[in-house]
């Protein structure tokens, strides 16, 4: 066993890590107040091929791995603690890597080559108003029209419509949409990439309006209305009815990638926190030569490479089963994607309110910015991508058995 990364691997690392220490980190409060847009980052992410890294070549991918993305995702957030960048990057890694897996040979070759380029953005289409973890409950229907499907229905939590707006191509969201009976739960679910925009064109058959979120405000989410989106038939992603195994699939990547990103905080803010425990002066001593400080910032430090070793093994039990090594199942990926952001997400926000308790109360002002990182990993705490009790839901289920959980 091999802790160490491949040659291949720690070049790709250094590149990353040079890329984000020279663009993003000068700016990365201003992606977070609006002065800087994420379609210009995107740009820049597109010119060094930070966009779709595990995606073929052929589409403008780097046939890079789920580890590459994941090293990639934790230095962005690094750089970009409010996570507006590396979450861009990580929904370009799973959702279009769904596309590639099952969409037509001639959507994949129109707008994945888009994507990479950093003129489309491909989102999910998956929350709506009664509720998000439960997608095979979910009633956004898809009805066929001719050689047209149609799109009725609400999706409230969407990041990235008014960036699909923005863009040149434009792109669109993997639609979870209901095709059978409600009786018939995941059975009757089909997936399609809905564009709502396509070649500078907006599609007709949708409104939309952004959140005002309390953090991560680079990267907008917002409500998607759904009123006859026409989709054609080579847009559906999979066969009819079987969407709901390729929800779960990107789910299960993205997932890992959160992870990922939430250890790139979680580091900045244990940087941050190291440099002030050490300056910070209280009865004559630094903070840091005080137990209190000092024992917990070790308990977090363990804590915290913990969890990344958890978020590699994710990536690379991904890669595994990607490669085709028949030893390692879906099910050994969602599950090992659900421990990811478990571990990761939930000990993201304690050392960021950890280290706030450390600034006392300076860490309330906007000048010493480490608030924007709690209110970026907040995001993937309270729910996007799975929240926690639903990751423990899959676990258990996965070790223990369906017929006891």
């Amino acid at each position: 066993m091999d802790f160490g990364l491949s040659r291949e691997d720690k070049l790709f690392l250094e590149s990353v890590k040079s890329f984000a220490e020279r663009v993003i980190a000068p700016r990365w409060v201003e992606i977070d107040e609006g002065k800087w847009s994420i379609e210009e980052v995107a740009a820049k992410l597109a010119e060094v091929g930070l966009i779709g890294i595990p995606l073929s070549s052929k589409y403008g991918g780097q046939d890079g791995t789920f580890l590459q993305a994941a090293l990639a995702a934790e230095e962005l957030a690094y750089a970009d603690p409010s996570l507006a960048t590396p979450v861009y990057m990580l929904l370009e890694t799973a959702w279009p890597y769904m596309v590639q897996l099952y969409g037509r040979e001639e959507v994949k070759g129109e707008v994945l080559p888009e994507v990479t380029a950093g003129r489309a953005f491909i989102g999910i289409g998956s929350t709506e108003p009664q509720g998000g973890s439960d997608v095979a409950s979910f009633q956004t229907k898809a009805v066929k029209e001719g050689d047209v499907w149609r799109l009725y229905g609400e999706k409230n939590m969407v990041t990235g419509v008014t960036t699909i707006l923005n863009l040149p191509y434009g792109g669109g969201v993997i639609a979870i949409t209901r095709t059978g009976k409600l009786e018939d739960r995941h059975r009757g679910i089909t997936v399609f990439l809905a564009l709502l925009k396509r070649r500078g064109r907006v599609s007709p058959g949708f409104s939309h309006r952004d959140w005002e979120e309390i953090g991560r405000h680079g990267l907008p989410t917002g409500y998607l209305r759904l009123e006859g989106l026409p989709v054609e038939e080579a847009f559906m992603l999979g066969e009819l009815n079987g969407g709901f195994k390729i929800a779960m699939e990107g789910f299960n990547l993205a997932r890992t990638i959160i992870g990922a990103a939430s250890i790139g905080a979680a580091r900045w803010l244990m940087d941050k926190a190291l440099e002030w425990i050490k300056q910070r002066v209280v009865f004559g001593r630094p903070i840091a030569s005080y137990q209190a400080v000092s024992f917990k910032f070790a308990e977090l430090y363990a804590r915290l490479e913990s969890a990344k070793l958890a978020v590699y093994k994710a990536a690379w039990v991904a890669d595994r089963h990607y490669s085709g090594d028949t030893a390692f199942t879906l099910q050994d990926v969602a599950t090992a994607g659900a421990m990811a952001k478990y571990l990761a997400v939930s000990l993201a926000v304690e050392i960021a309110l950890e280290v706030m308790k450390w600034f006392g109360g300076a860490s309330y002002f906007k000048e010493t910015n480490v608030a924007r990182s709690l209110l970026g990993v907040l995001s993937y705490y309270v729910g996007a991508e799975g929240a926690e009790n639903i990751l423990k839901l899959i676990i258990a289920r996965n070790i223990i058995g369906r017929e006891f959980v």
